[in-house]
């Protein structure tokens, strides 16, 4: 079992504003990345998400969760270098993404906590501009990443217009 170095939720004192970053800590690839608590919707069990013509190679395809359209970003592609060939072990961490869900595919989840302010680094942390940063915590590096930018302009163009596709086709 993963074990987080963050400061479990549950440590903080109730009656005391939160110090630091609260963030949803996950491994992909043996590397750790963290996203801001705020941008998680939820995470769900991995499935064969349904191709989406005409959309980037980062996207893998579509689901349905819960009556929305979410779509499946290849997290590995794009952090770690190597594209993702989606397993039954792996889960979907569904992030808010510049006002709709995508799930970005990971291979565990370590959980929530707080990074203590001090621990971060600047977003000068990497040149990857989806990279917030990243913090220096006891047991190692973990990489935040900010879901609003993990698409690439053109990317996030290409997604909207294979959507809009999509969508015409069902009426």
């Amino acid at each position: 079992m993963i074990s987080s170095a963050f400061a479990p939720e549950a440590a903080r004192q109730p009656d005391t504003a939160p110090a630091g970053l609260q963030v949803l800590e996950f491994i992909c690839r043996g590397q750790r990345f963290a996203v801001p608590l705020a941008s998680v919707r939820r995470a769900v069990l991995s499935a064969r998400p349904v191709p989406l013509p005409g959309a980037a190679d980062i996207v893998l395809g579509v689901l349905d969760v819960g009556g929305e359209t979410v779509t499946v970003l290849d997290f590995a592609r794009r952090a770690c270098g190597r594209p993702t060939a989606i397993t039954p072990t792996q889960q979907f961490l569904i992030v808010e993404s510049n006002g709709f869900p995508c799930a970005l595919v990971v291979d565990s989840i370590v959980g929530p906590g707080t990074a203590p302010a001090a621990a971060a680094w600047p977003a000068a942390a990497g040149s990857a501009g989806f990279v917030d940063g990243a913090l220096h915590l006891p047991d190692g590096l973990c990489l935040v990443i900010e879901p609003a930018r993990f698409l690439f302009d053109h990317e996030r163009a290409q997604l909207a217009q294979a959507l809009a596709g999509a969508a015409g086709e069902r009426h």
